[in-house]
């Protein structure tokens, strides 16, 4: 993700900074269902985006 983005995302509840990745590039989301399966697909889908380029 873009690093000005992961700083709005991340909020310590659902979003956390990457915990086995760059932090700078990168988030962890918690699985719990707390966070809807299709905005989890939607980020998986932008990762791949922004990592094809």
């Amino acid at each position: 993700m873009d690093p000005n983005d992961i700083i709005m995302l991340t909020d310590g509840k659902k979003y956390f900074p990457g915990f086995h990745m760059n932090k700078k590039y990168w988030i962890t989301i918690r699985l719990d269902g707390s966070v809807p399966v299709e905005e989890i697909f939607m980020r998986i889908d932008n990762s791949f985006e922004l990592a094809v380029k």
